[in-house]
C-alpha cells in the first residue's frame, strides 16, 4: 500500500508516512490506506526528546528518526568532514545545530505537519 499524499511505499502495520509524516488510515473494504487530513486527527508521529537524544548520541540519527533519512546522513558526513578539516573545533556547533534541527522537525511531525526531505528547523 502506498500514501495517497506523497506515493511513499507503506508497511500495513504503519500509522505515520516515513516520508511525508501523514496519518494513514486502513480502509477496511479495500485493503487499502488513505491519509487522515490533519484536521481530522492529530497525528502522534515522532518523539521529539527520543531525536534529541538520537542526536546527541550520533550526529544526523535524530534525523533518520524523524524520516530525513539523507539528511541524517549528509549531517554526519559533514560533521565528520568538519571534525578533520578543523581539528575538531568546529564539531560542538555543528552537533548543537544537529539537536536543535531534529527536535524541531520530530515535533513538526508528531504535529502532523509535512516536513520536506532538506528541511531545517
Amino acid at each position: 500500500m502506498t500514501c495517497h499524499k506523497c506515493g511513499n511505499q507503506l508497511f500495513v502495520n504503519d500509522q505515520y508516512c516515513s516520508k511525508c509524516g501523514e496519518r494513514v488510515k486502513p480502509n477496511v473494504s479495500q485493503h487499502e490506506s488513505t491519509v487522515i487530513n490533519d484536521e481530522q486527527q492529530p497525528s502522534k508521529g515522532k518523539s521529539p526528546i527520543l531525536a534529541l537524544i538520537l542526536s546527541a548520541l550520533v550526529v544526523g540519527l535524530g534525523q533518520l528518526y524523524a524520516g530525513q533519512g539523507l539528511k541524517g546522513i549528509v549531517l554526519f558526513g559533514v560533521w565528520v568532514l568538519a571534525t578533520i578539516a578543523t581539528a575538531g573545533m568546529a564539531t560542538f556547533v555543528i552537533w548543537i545545530i544537529n539537536l536543535i534541527d531534529a527536535y524541531r522537525i520530530a515535533k513538526k511531525v508528531n504535529q502532523g505537519k509535512h516536513v520536506e526531505e532538506w528541511e531545517f528547523f
